[in-house]
């Protein structure tokens, strides 16, 4: 599926609703329609107002969940080119949800979950290399690190009968072991994947947004119509300077070893307590915008509407 983010922003509102408005399915389209301007559906195929129409049809006439609900609009979003209406599942890659990973558990209760770690210093890396929406500082994304793997490991740890723990780098360098064991985990067969997707064709040309937000979504799917492949592994041993290797084994060190990840050079307390205290107002900033995340799930979704109208009124997706 596409990372759109939908489900868990009306899942504190709807999780128990079963008498749905047309006012309701009208908030959640409106609200899919205004972050795919910022993270555009590119490579899927998406009838918003067939969807929309269809579901205001059918919550008319009678009452449905909102795990069914979201069934629909998930099987609503076709690969480009490819027909998944008879799909054994639905697959969600969102690393947002992380955050709340627990309460999306509790309300999927059969649900199964990947956990995909990479090394903290190649994700810190990628998101200085490739800032959106973001601050681009090593300690800024050390800390998120962090923290999301914090909760994820503590969620992997009570469920170890519903999460597969893997490793990126694991992947990449055995695919096709690492393959199967999601095969075996998801218990599916290969015989029930869908036909890869040329992804060659896919085209941001007619996605409207201004140079800067464009050239950042020409890079992300190029990047991602790339194959799996080794050479960039471990590119943050010549792409970090040593410093900013030191920042990310400060905040992030100890913790990674719980997944095998070993500090590159051995940094001393002292280092590691004057690059805390010298990074404690980005540190201050990236804790805050983490637990700001985490407190929006219990915000109405009717004021997080306005939140993200708001947001995208500002970043220029749509006029003030």
């Amino acid at each position: 599926m596409p990372e759109a983010n939908f489900f868990l922003f009306f899942l504190h509102d709807y999780k128990n609703v079963s008498k749905f408005s047309k006012s309701d399915i009208e908030l959640v389209f409106q609200q899919i329609k205004i972050f795919s301007l910022s993270h555009p559906l590119v490579g899927w195929d998406f009838d918003m107002e067939k969807t929309k129409n269809e579901l205001i049809a059918l919550v008319e006439k009678e009452n449905i969940s909102y795990q069914h609900l979201c069934k629909i609009i998930y099987s609503a979003i076709k690969v480009s080119g490819k027909d998944k209406s008879d799909a054994i599942m639905l697959i969600d890659k969102n690393p947002a949800f992380t955050l709340s990973v627990d309460k999306i558990a509790n309300y999927l209760p059969e649900a199964k979950f990947i956990l995909c770690v990479r090394d903290y210093r190649a994700n810190v890396l990628s998101r200085k290399q490739n800032a959106y929406l973001k601050s681009p500082k090593v300690a800024y994304n050390a800390i998120r690190w962090r923290v999301f793997n914090v909760i994820a490991n503590r969620f992997y740890q009570k469920n170890k009968d519903k999460v597969l723990l893997l490793r990126y780098e694991d992947l990449v360098s055995d695919y096709n072991t690492t393959l199967k064991k999601i095969f075996t985990f998801l218990n599916v067969s290969e015989k029930d994947l869908i036909e890869q997707v040329n992804t060659d064709k896919i085209d941001i040309s007619d996605v409207t947004v201004s140079d800067e937000h464009k050239k950042y979504f020409a890079k992300k799917y190029a990047d991602l119509n790339r194959p799996i492949n080794t050479s960039r592994v471990n590119a943050w041993q010549t792409e970090l300077s040593p410093y900013e290797i030191a920042e990310c084994e400060a905040i992030c060190g100890n913790f990674a070893n719980v997944y095998g990840y070993k500090e590159f050079k051995s940094v001393s307390f002292l280092k590691k307590f004057g690059i805390i205290l010298k990074n404690i107002f980005v540190i201050a900033i990236s804790y805050l915008d983490i637990k700001k995340d985490q407190v929006l799930f219990h915000v109405p979704a009717k004021i997080k509407m306005k939140q993200l109208i708001n947001r995208h009124k500002d970043l220029g997706f749509m006029k003030k």
